[in-house]
């Protein structure tokens, strides 16, 4: 029987592998990637994994001091400080720290050749000329730590020498780190003085530190300090979630230091499962469970304010870093992991995006239970997208806030009050105060937009003021993204659970079609209110309409006449110097005074035929007018003189509607006023006018 050939990977297992790597000229290819803005960030990272309150760093004229007040380096972090590049297999790695990969420090080469640690009494140095200045660049660290009357016995001090030859290696890919200018300094602090209130502020936590203190100092442009401090949490009943405040002060003598903040927070514990379990830093862990955290800015009172969301874990990533956005204005806090540069959460890591769930869970729970509920509309601000793909992260956060019924509604009387708060106008009319809706039907959705088609995100009143008034409308206060988002037609639970209502709606309805989405009710009551006829007439003003359209439009118009009742369009007149409350006088429909000036109105092609004093006085009205009616004229008569032209004035003349002395009508030319002897002599003869007559 023939022995079978030995395979290849059995020869392989025989042999002996051996672990070797030319890891220099790869340090070099490390060194060329990191980023000189990061160090502020690695620095104060490190004081936090010691458990750290406050952190110092000194901008010297030739060299760098950052120093905490945590605890002092212990044996493995001494062993870790020996190892010029990564930990984790021939020493042990930071367990359940925030930085473990041994990388961050390493970021104080970006400015310097030498990094010195001093704590405990001792010292230990990496360089990258471990062979001397005068020897070509050769990364390298001391054997062991040595002992040093300068090193802090609490805490550590780091000390980095600004580069001042420029450093070119012999292996790898030609690289070149140069020299370090005062401006390089200068810019590398007044960068971090920007950004460090934003990158620190979700550092602070009730449970582990609930004051950090950031000192920058520089030897020329002064000093600036960053007290983070927040509150004690407070439990919202049945949710699981807690919520505290944090806050930010800036002080110093550094110029164009940002502003302080403030933001809100809230915190929901979940299980340590898989692979978190060992992977969660202390700072989210509470035994077996670890939380998620959303924040807001908020203003002094609490109320949620716009900004740029960031992921946080739990220090901020980079401010020019797109990838490390949330696409809103919360920001989210977790236990992530980060990618290389440690600007943004690791894409190919498979328990970010359930941690960004989880986030998106809480923030969606918080808004619902919390937020809204005392903020109404202004909540929805936290919602409001910052870049395309915010806005798909948005619409899906809408639609569980739908879900949950609580997005920001009002019935119609409110939204109608809302919108025309401080705008009225001649044109639109209050509504009647004593004015009730007949319909009962219970609403068809859980709200509905009146977005016109021609408006990007914004509410109209008029459309608010002509949709149906049983169904809920969208707050309108509500930011007018986030109603582009909903209005979109790209969302889900559109037309099933909201839906939009257009001009195109509003034509329908006035067309007496029964829409497919929103079914007609009493059109005629309706248009007999003038606010609800001026607000079609807007619809109409604002639509470009063709002339076919407008034909369509004018036959179905009805608007309401000087006796409140709906009439068609054609059939109006306008009247501008006539008593159109006389129920005696024969007049023809006249158009109700509270929207006969309105915009549309005044188009020519729109304009109803004017029905004037002289046409009223032509067709004899007012001769066959009984005496009250007569009597009501006179009186409107003396008031609204000035609206008769002098032409028609005199027209006046034969009718019986001017008084005697004893309040009798007369013709004019019935009434006369001799000199005061002749009246005497004549007395009662003659019929002299009222004092009201001769006043006019």
């Amino acid at each position: 029987m023939e022995t079978p050939p030995t395979s290849s990977f059995s020869q392989q297992q025989e042999s002996e592998f051996v672990t070797e790597a030319d890891w220099i000229p790869s340090f070099w290819n490390f060194l060329s990637g990191l980023d000189q803005n990061d160090l502020i960030a690695e620095l104060i990272q490190n004081d936090l994994d010691q458990q750290a309150t406050r952190t110092i760093i000194s901008f010297e004229q030739d060299l760098l001091i950052c120093e905490g007040n945590g605890l002092p380096v212990d044996g493995n972090g001494w062993k870790r400080l020996r190892m010029i590049q990564g930990a984790g297999h021939r020493v042990l790695a930071k367990r359940r720290k925030i930085g473990v990969k041994n990388h961050g420090l390493k970021t104080a080469f970006t400015i310097g050749d030498e990094i010195r640690v001093l704590s405990d009494g001792h010292t230990i140095t990496q360089t990258l000329y471990a062979c001397g200045k005068d020897k070509p660049p050769d990364p390298g660290a001391l054997k062991e730590p040595i002992p040093c009357s300068r090193a802090p016995a609490q805490g550590c001090r780091i000390e980095i020498d600004y580069r001042s030859k420029v450093l070119e290696p012999d292996e790898g890919e030609q690289i070149s780190l140069g020299t370090i200018q005062t401006d390089d300094i200068d810019r590398l602090f007044t960068a971090a003085c920007r950004y460090i209130p934003e990158q620190f502020a979700g550092i602070v936590s009730p449970e582990v530190a609930s004051r950090y203190e950031i000192l920058m100092r520089h030897w020329r442009l002064g000093e600036a300090r960053f007290v983070f401090s927040c509150t004690r949490p407070q439990k919202i009943s049945k949710t699981g979630i807690r919520v505290f405040r944090r806050k930010c002060e800036i002080t110093g003598s550094v110029q164009g230091l940002p502003s302080g903040f403030r933001e809100e927070a809230a915190r929901r514990l979940l299980p340590l499962q898989g692979r978190l379990k060992e992977r969660v830093p202390d700072f989210y862990r509470r035994e077996k469970r670890f939380f998620v955290e959303v924040s807001w800015r908020v203003d002094r009172r609490g109320k949620p304010q716009k900004g740029e969301g960031r992921f946080r874990y739990p220090i901020g990533y980079p401010e020019n870093s797109h990838e490390a956005l949330t696409g809103h204005s919360a920001f989210f806090s977790a236990p992530l992991i980060s990618n290389t540069e440690r600007h943004a959460p690791a894409r190919n890591e498979e328990s970010n995006p359930e941690l960004r769930r989880s986030c998106e869970e809480l923030l969606v729970a918080i808004l619902a239970r919390h937020a809204l509920p005392k903020w109404g509309p202004e909540a929805m601000k936290l919602l409001v997208p910052l870049t395309e793909q915010g806005n798909k992260a948005t619409r899906s956060l809408l639609y569980k806030l739908i879900g949950e019924d609580a997005i920001p509604t009002v019935d119609w009387k409110t939204a109608v009050g809302l919108l025309t708060k401080g705008k009225r106008r001649k044109d639109a009319p209050l509504w009647p105060k004593n004015f009730r809706w007949r319909d009962t039907r219970p609403p068809q959705y859980r709200f509905v937009i009146p977005k016109p088609t021609w408006s990007t995100g914004s509410i109209e009143a008029c459309l608010a003021i002509i949709c149906p008034h049983g169904e809920r409308q969208l707050h309108p206060l509500v930011d007018p993204k986030i109603v582009e988002i909903l209005a979109s037609g790209e969302m889900e639970g559109w037309c099933n659970d909201f839906i939009t209502f257009d001009e195109g709606d509003a034509f329908k309805r006035l067309k007496g079609e029964n829409g497919h989405f929103l079914p007609n009710t009493d059109l005629d009551r309706e248009l007999a209110v003038p606010l609800v006829a001026a607000a079609y007439l807007d619809v109409i003003a604002d639509t470009p309409l063709s002339a076919d359209e407008k034909d369509e439009v004018q036959t179905a118009l009805r608007l309401p006449d000087s006796n409140g009742e709906a009439t068609p369009f054609a059939d109006l007149h306008i009247s501008v110097s006539l008593p159109t409350d006389l129920p005696g006088l024969q007049l023809p429909l006249i158009l109700n005074p509270d929207i006969a000036q309105h915009r549309l109105l005044r188009h020519r092609e729109w304009r109803p035929p004017c029905y004037t004093m002289e046409k009223f006085l032509g067709k004899g009205g007012l001769q066959d007018a009984d005496e009250p009616t007569r009597r009501k004229f006179w009186a409107w008569l003396r008031k609204n003189l000035r609206q008769v032209r002098p032409a028609e004035r005199s027209n006046l003349a034969a009718f019986p509607i001017w008084p005697d002395v004893e309040n009798n009508l007369h013709r004019l030319a019935e009434l006369c006023e001799p000199p005061p002897a002749i009246a005497k002599i004549l007395g009662r003869i003659i019929c002299r006018p009222h004092a009201q007559v001769r006043q006019s």
